[in-house]
């Protein structure tokens, strides 16, 4: 199949996987500029009786339409193209940049609460647009979420039309029955597995997911209480009380007894979230696990913030830290790129407001420019006063190589512990940020070894 062109246009560069009746590809788009990539997926059918071959067709554009529907939430690929050829037929979606959530979840590592919190609602956002479109994703796994390297931001794929397709087939042919099961072992509902999908078993799903962030153990590693059949994990994280009984909910063996929709856990998330203070430090993505390639940091400069006539230095945290509710880590990379080129901070939000999406923008804006115009009236600028202040201690290879240090010692919230010193004491040394992180780590041995890897 390699090589080949598909519907005139479509070359096959790699197959992803399949087998039976489907199969999946990379292949660019020779029709456009610069042939992007594309991911094409092939269904073929077992027979060529016409009847059967009307109504796969019809079960085919069915399935289509449903996915060109789920292509406008943008954390859900696209739908390019959908054809037949040769009595066969082929799906086109949009080819999503960047590394699954698999290479986040390493074994023994464990997630802070806020980054799990970030991760659920995300997720959960995505999957309430979907079950609002009638649709059950079936395959909610790490390998099937993609952190998209331009915005951090999660993408969810692989819908698994193909295998719906196909089941409905062999039930309609008399070759399968209604407990043809779709999913992943580990990630997959009791009732899913019994070929009976809810939109609740998603959240199922997604919450082996936030259990196996929290407590560094493949799903297969978790132990199962042998009278209620309940998932036993709480006592292997380190987790607040609300937050492992919302999950938990999540995860309860009887559907009837979960959480029916993800607006619920949404809810209860947000309920949660407005008597508890989260540190916005918190949201990032586990630092020792972002490629090299999209690193956080950017290794040619140094953590520097130019406070300059058009934004003080309140007046810059205060866009950092409502930036970071609406775009999560990118925060600090747009404002400080943003702000270095804006002549007036009206035209600062105005850009900042590009990078977020909905209703969200408007709101953004709003509190932005509030506070912008309080803050600005309250400090007009004297004749004395100099035109930019800044602010240039530690080199991001320092800061990045203190997080990866302490990571391997403590974990995720190493990278917490670490912008939270910075943020503390913006004129810190490399001296002073290694004494401070030593103290947080409770092995002596350790700590010692840790100053003796940095300050060497």
């Amino acid at each position: 199949m390699l090589g080949t062109l598909l519907d005139g246009r479509y070359q096959v560069l790699q197959v992803l996987g399949g087998g039976g009746f489907g199969q999946t590809y990379i292949a660019e788009d020779t029709h456009r500029p610069g042939s992007p990539r594309c991911v094409v997926k092939h269904l073929k059918p077992f027979t060529h009786n016409p009847e059967f071959l009307i109504t796969a067709r019809r079960l085919f554009n069915s399935e289509a339409e449903t996915l060109e529907q789920l292509g406008n939430h943008e954390q859900i690929p696209r739908l390019l193209a959908y054809f037949e050829q040769d009595q066969e037929f082929f799906l086109v979606q949009e080819f999503i940049q960047g590394h699954s959530l698999k290479t986040e979840l390493l074994p023994g590592q464990r997630w802070t609460e806020a980054q799990v919190i970030q991760l659920l609602q995300q997720i959960l956002g995505i999957l309430e647009f979907v079950h609002s479109h009638k649709v059950i994703h079936r395959d909610i796994k790490p390998d099937n979420i993609i952190r998209r390297p331009q915005d951090c931001r999660l993408v969810l794929i692989d819908f698994g039309a193909v295998k719906q397709i196909q089941t409905q087939l062999l039930t309609v042919s008399g070759h399968g029955d209604t407990t043809i099961a779709i999913g992943t072992p580990g990630y997959m509902a009791t009732e899913q597995g019994q070929g009976k999908p809810r939109p609740n078993s998603d959240i199922y799903s997604l919450g082996i997911i936030a259990i196996q962030a929290l407590t560094g153990l493949h799903p297969k590693q978790l132990q199962e209480d042998p009278i209620t059949g309940e998932i036993v994990w709480q006592h292997q994280a380190q987790v607040s009380p609300w937050l492992g009984h919302i999950i938990s909910k999540m995860v309860l063996y009887h559907f009837k007894e979960r959480y029916q929709t993800a607006t619920e856990v949404l809810q209860a998330l947000q309920q949660i979230n407005s008597d508890t203070e989260v540190e916005s430090q918190l949201t990032q993505p586990p630092l020792g696990v972002i490629q090299p390639s999209q690193p956080l940091f950017s290794q040619q400069n140094t953590i520097k913030q130019q406070v300059t006539s058009i934004l003080n230095p309140q007046q810059y945290k205060f866009l950092e830290n409502i930036l970071l509710e609406y775009v999560g880590p990118l925060a600090p990379t747009l404002l400080r790129q943003i702000s270095a080129s804006a002549s007036t901070y009206e035209q600062v939000i105005e850009n900042l407001s590009l990078h977020i999406v909905g209703q969200k923008k408007n709101e953004f804006k709003q509190k932005s420019m509030l506070f912008l115009r309080e803050t600005t009236t309250k400090s007009q600028p004297t004749s004395n006063t100099a035109p930019s202040q800044e602010i240039a201690v530690i080199s991001d290879r320092f800061v990045r190589q203190c997080e990866q240090e302490l990571i391997s010692l403590i974990g995720p919230i190493a990278t917490f512990l670490v912008q939270k010193a910075i943020k503390s004491s913006p004129q810190i040394t490399e001296e002073e940020l290694v004494n401070v992180l030593k103290s947080q780590i409770p092995d002596p041995k350790k700590a010692l070894l840790f100053q003796q890897r940095l300050l060497s």
